[in-house]
């Protein structure tokens, strides 16, 4: 019987992916158990993240423990010789590293980023969500390839059931009112954050070369917020009445806006894997993504990409989408057998088999 701790998250984060990622493992994997601590800390995120939450595992005396998200790999410092695992989802923190910053604060972050990144190292086998981001972890960390598997993320089954018609004609609808959209504009849906990488401003540009080229559409924003940089690209691109922004939302309602848009853009200039182009594929919504990272692994190799540099490529590309049946239809359905192939069941499957593989070797 195994006896492994899992290490998630705090919840304090509001990291959905994080979440999602480790819910799926602690309710399919026999003898893993989440530190419910995760769930109940409250406070300052960095006393919290740094301080508090390492300092109540020190309860725990698993035979195994499990980082669910490298982000977290100082708490393996409460558990001195016991066997690790440690999740890697995405290294971007190491390119911000490497392009060095300025000012207090992001000082004290740099800091606080090396010290984890060390800590990462000290695991005694490493889980990666992607093929591009193992690639990363040995050439960015020097992590010996051998000791690092990789196990793609999963697809709850509710992105693949259609909400009721209802609810999918009235987010429709709602979207189209607060832009004040005709009925049959075509709705461009980004669901993420809108940090710099994320690219957020190619969407706004590749909806502006649209609408310029006589096609009618608006762009969903769900989870992120725009920065005033951001709003000036609007603005310049002559599209800021034509979006919509939904900072966050539950996950009904993101359900029913895969449902409820006519394509997914994810014009991000790095990510390790990129969950909504799964969840999106699942849906039977097109995506078209940048390629850049772990998306082709995400979106499915049908997917179309194009360089979230190139403007008029990417708008190209979500054109082709938006105005060809025979096109939309073949990628649809491309996604959905993309999206089948991952399910939390196979995922929780080979993350058990690592830990049994370094239970025979600790």
């Amino acid at each position: 019987m195994r006896d492994v701790l899992l290490v998630p998250d705090l919840a304090l984060e509001g990291w959905r992916s994080m979440d999602r990622y480790a819910a799926a493992l602690a309710s399919r994997i026999a003898g893993l158990t989440a530190a419910p601590e995760a769930r109940r800390i409250r406070g300052l995120r960095y006393q919290a993240r740094y301080v508090s939450y390492p300092s109540l595992l020190r309860r725990y005396h698993p035979a195994m423990v499990h980082i669910a998200d490298h982000s977290y790999a100082h708490c393996l410092r409460s558990f001195p010789d016991v066997p690790s695992v440690v999740t890697l989802h995405d290294l971007y923190p190491l390119e911000v590293l490497a392009r060095g910053s300025h000012g207090l604060r992001a000082a004290v972050r740099d800091r606080l980023l090396r010290w984890v990144v060390e800590w990462v190292r000290h695991a005694d086998r490493w889980i990666a969500g992607s093929g591009f981001t193992a690639g990363e972890a040995v050439r960015l960390l020097d992590l010996p390839a051998d000791r690092i598997s990789v196990v793609p993320y999963g697809v709850d089954e509710a992105f693949s059931r259609r909400p009721a018609e209802g609810e999918v004609a009235r987010r429709r609808e709602a979207w189209l009112h607060a832009t004040g959209a005709a009925r049959e504009a075509r709705i461009v849906l980004h669901v993420g954050s809108c940090e710099p990488r994320k690219g957020i401003e190619t969407a706004l540009q590749s909806l502006g070369l649209l609408r310029a080229g006589g096609m009618e559409a608006i762009l969903v924003q769900v989870g992120g917020r725009f920065s005033p940089a951001q709003r000036r690209v609007a603005d310049a691109a002559g599209v800021a009445s034509a979006v919509v922004q939904e900072p966050s939302v539950d996950e009904a309602r993101l359900v029913a806006a895969y449902h409820s848009a006519d394509v997914l853009v994810l014009p991000s200039r790095y990510e390790g894997f990129g969950l909504p182009a799964l969840e999106a594929a699942a849906a039977g919504l097109p995506v078209v993504s940048s390629g850049a990272g772990g998306l082709r692994e995400a979106a499915g190799p049908a997917a179309p990409t194009a360089p979230t540099g190139d403007v008029r490529a990417f708008t190209a590309a979500i054109a082709r989408v938006l105005g060809d049946g025979a096109v939309r239809a073949a990628l649809v359905a491309a996604g959905k057998a993309h999206a089948a192939a991952h399910s939390w069941d196979t995922t929780a499957r080979l993350t058990a088999e690592v830990y049994d593989r370094l239970a025979l070797t600790a």
